[in-house]
């Protein structure tokens, strides 16, 4: 992720997953074929910097098409999807779709140095590509720096005209949680890479839904301009009716706990994965996760409270000091300007770790392959020559090559001439199953993200022993992110 994080946490932890080098092995017995036939649908954005204020609080962001979240990229399996990408921010640029495998089109990954060379600006860049087996919650932003918490985000939704789950929701609804900095990124990036912050992240001043939230002006600095209860996102309830949320974590830093008084949900997918039904109060997630979860509205006509609430313990002392991010759901018929009752859910979760993986099982069973190899990565975390505290993994701190990409340098011959600190590990067997431990030294949890596939969860462990028998291998939950939790 864009900052990394250092917390104090008294386990050891090992994170241990399975990944697939090839398509998804899938059980259709479940789900039944519909009819459709896959379109093009072409999407137009120009990236560029606006004023606006989101919370009250007046600055420049960067936006997509001038909004903030970005326009809905909707779609459906099976479908092409271009995005015209049109740069008027001032500086390179790059879209990366969150999630998608990129199956024969890697170079529309849009990972700077990794995929493509940047974006120069007031230059246009088209990403073309299809999604022929995935289906679920996604988003999209700038893989550049650290522009995506300046504001390039946005949701990407690829409807599944063979969804199972399709006759027991009415509605579908997106919910886009943010942390908030109303200090511009790049600002925020050269403090942090100094030998003064210690590696400690930066504390976010605020926290959105759906782009909105109040801040209290009086914390504002001296000469900025802002406004007080500039208005909280509101959602539009009918009751009896059934919900789809397509919950969405596009944070640089910060873990939620996400819940609606008096609401259960149900979880239905997890990442492009669909589960059982899963029935839970509050709902832990990490950076770039996503989940869908169906709300009845079955509780008296009123309005309720929406709650993302910072993972306070996973985050530098200065946290504490950080507000519940609010919304509010308004049942058809109920007083529009009456205070919603504060009744939050009272059950704790353990935090700073994910929703326990053995809750969320598959819709559809899989047969786990055997792996061909195994892999361990240790991350640890150093000063550099400069005092500076970077990430490692394996002793090696990544560096990428903005002007010779890694496809590039692939593509050009050259795959086994890596310098050490690009971390290049090699698989050139099609299909080859590869079970990866992460042995986590850090005192901090860290979101572990996999660009083109999604990966087995096999489980968590104390130490560094793999206990094998403790792993789960019938029916594990796949995803595509997850969290490796602090120490060990």
């Amino acid at each position: 992720m864009i900052f990394y994080k250092l917390f104090v946490h008294l386990f050891c932890v090992i994170f241990w997953a399975t990944l697939v080098l090839s398509k998804p092995i899938l059980n259709q017995e479940l789900i039944k074929s519909r009819n459709y036939e896959p379109k093009k649908n072409i999407f137009d954005i120009t990236l560029k910097r606006v004023t606006l204020a989101p919370d009250g609080f007046t600055r420049s962001l960067a936006t997509i098409n001038g909004q903030y979240p970005g326009p809905t990229i909707e779609v459906k399996k099976g479908d092409r999807i271009v995005i015209n990408v049109r740069n008027e921010l001032g500086e390179p640029t790059s879209i990366h779709s969150h999630g998608m495998f990129q199956r024969g089109t890697p170079w529309f990954d849009g990972v700077a140095g990794q995929s493509q060379c940047l974006i120069p600006d007031n230059y246009a860049f088209t990403y073309d590509f299809t999604v022929p087996d995935q289906a679920g919650t996604y988003w999209y932003h700038s893989h550049a720096m650290t522009q995506y918490v300046d504001g390039v985000v946005g949701a990407l939704i690829i409807h599944d005209p063979d969804d199972p789950y399709l006759n027991e929701y009415d509605e579908e609804i997106i919910v886009m949680l943010t942390d908030y900095h109303h200090t511009e990124s790049e600002i925020l990036l050269k403090k942090f890479l100094t030998p003064s912050s210690g590696g400690d992240e930066p504390v976010p001043d605020n926290g959105l839904i759906n782009g909105k939230n109040n801040f209290d002006c009086s914390k504002a600095p001296h000469g900025s301009k802002c406004v007080d209860n500039s208005g909280l996102a509101k959602f539009e309830f009918v009751s009896n009716k059934r919900y789809r949320l397509r919950i969405i974590n596009t944070s640089a830093f910060s873990a939620f706990f996400f819940s609606i008084d008096k609401h259960e949900m149900e979880v239905i997918e997890v990442e492009g994965s669909y589960t059982k039904r899963n029935k839970i109060h509050r709902l832990p997630i990490n950076v770039a996760q996503r989940y869908s979860v169906i709300v009845t509205a079955n509780q008296p006509v009123d309005n309720y409270i929406m709650r993302s609430e910072f993972q306070k313990t996973c985050m530098p002392d200065d946290a504490k000091k950080l507000s519940i991010v609010k919304a509010i759901v308004h049942y058809d018929g109920a007083p529009e300007d009456s205070a919603p009752k504060d009744v939050p859910w009272k059950d704790f979760l353990e935090e700073c770790i994910d929703l326990k993986h053995e809750t969320l099982q598959p819709l559809c069973e899989e047969n786990l392959p055997k792996a061909t190899k195994k892999m361990e990565l240790t991350i640890t975390f150093h000063n550099d020559s400069s005092g500076v505290v970077r990430a490692f993994l394996n002793e090696s701190s990544y560096e990428p090559d903005i002007k010779f990409p890694t496809l590039s340098r692939i593509f050009a011959g050259k795959a086994n001439n890596f310098p050490r600190d690009r971390n290049a590990y090699i698989f050139d067997t099609p299909g080859e199953v590869v079970d990866i431990t992460f042995i986590n030294t850090d005192e901090g949890d860290h979101p572990f993200h996999m660009h083109g596939h999604q990966f087995w969860v096999l489980g968590f462990g104390n130490g560094t022993h793999v206990d094998k028998k403790s792993l789960n291998t019938v029916n594990p939950i796949k995803r595509d992110t997850s969290t490796i939790p602090a120490s060990g």
